[in-house]
């Protein structure tokens, strides 16, 4: 991918989906707490990718390009994706899963690297990984293939859940 096709993916997507790729950076070794693709009015053709640290309201200096670089090995690479989910003990285990699928959804959709017609978002009843419920996305892509993002790690730090979802094709 070039820079400006992840440039423009990144532009694409909602603050909590920068936020959650800012959370893959992290996983990666960098403290990046939210990612900005930013644009110049004055220059049309000139755009940018600003790198956050959670702590900190300016920006990190990536002169030598190693953020970008493990941004761009992230962006292109949609075989397994980690998310960080927070789940509200006050509120009902049914609302608790709505919120979860739609944060699910927006997110790996916006990570998927190709078209895709129709998602949908699935919690199994039942007990699997680390005593969690089992969760799938299911895509279906253009070309009428499908694919399946199946959960394979679940923990849990400091009231989040921490997710990973591998891709199957079927």
């Amino acid at each position: 991918m070039t820079y400006e096709e992840i440039w423009q993916k990144i532009k694409c997507m909602s603050q909590k989906d920068r936020r959650l790729l800012a959370y893959e950076m992290t996983l990666k070794g960098f403290a990046i707490g939210y990612i900005h693709p930013h644009y110049y009015f004055d220059a049309k053709a000139v755009h940018d990718i600003l790198f956050y640290p959670s702590d900190s309201q300016h920006e990190i200096e990536d002169k030598d390009g190693t953020y970008y670089n493990a941004l761009k090995k992230i962006i292109e690479n949609d075989e397994k994706i980690h998310v960080r989910i927070k789940r509200y003990v006050w509120l009902p285990r049914f609302i608790n899963d709505w919120r979860e699928g739609k944060i699910m959804k927006t997110y790996i959709c916006s990570r998927v690297n190709e078209k895709y017609v129709n998602t949908w978002y699935k919690i199994l009843p039942g007990k699997c990984l680390a005593g969690e419920r089992p969760r799938s996305l299911f895509l279906t892509l253009s070309n009428g293939s499908e694919v399946v993002y199946k959960m394979t790690e679940c923990s849990h730090k400091n009231g989040y859940e921490l997710l990973t979802f591998s891709r199957t094709d079927i």
